[in-house]
């Protein structure tokens, strides 16, 4: 992984106006990955979205950790549903052109 890909959570947490507390008792909760590299705790890139999520679910709506938990989760299980629907929809438009192909 690329330095250029991985945020100090201190600069993260200075830019958003977010305790470090926060972030890496998300990391406590499995919710997010920490990187420790030379003593300093880094976060991706890429987790950025998902943490000003959290960020924003926390501190915006007042939610404790434990809703932030079952939020994150059930968000993480209607991605899936809607990942499912989308390739059931996909297999169902190649058989109804298949089948149309052979009438």
């Amino acid at each position: 992984m690329n330095s250029d890909e991985l945020i100090a959570i201190e600069l993260f947490c200075t830019h958003q106006g977010v305790e470090t507390t926060f972030v890496h008792a998300l990391h406590e909760r499995g919710l997010i990955t920490v990187i420790v590299e030379n003593d300093r705790y880094l976060i991706t890139s890429a987790d950025l979205p998902r943490i000003e999520q959290l960020a924003r679910l926390h501190y915006d709506l007042d939610i404790d950790l434990e809703g932030i938990e079952a939020i994150s989760h059930l968000l993480e299980r209607m991605n899936e549903l809607q990942d499912r629907l989308r390739r059931s929809d996909e297999l169902l438009r190649i058989f109804e052109t298949t089948a149309g192909s052979d009438e």
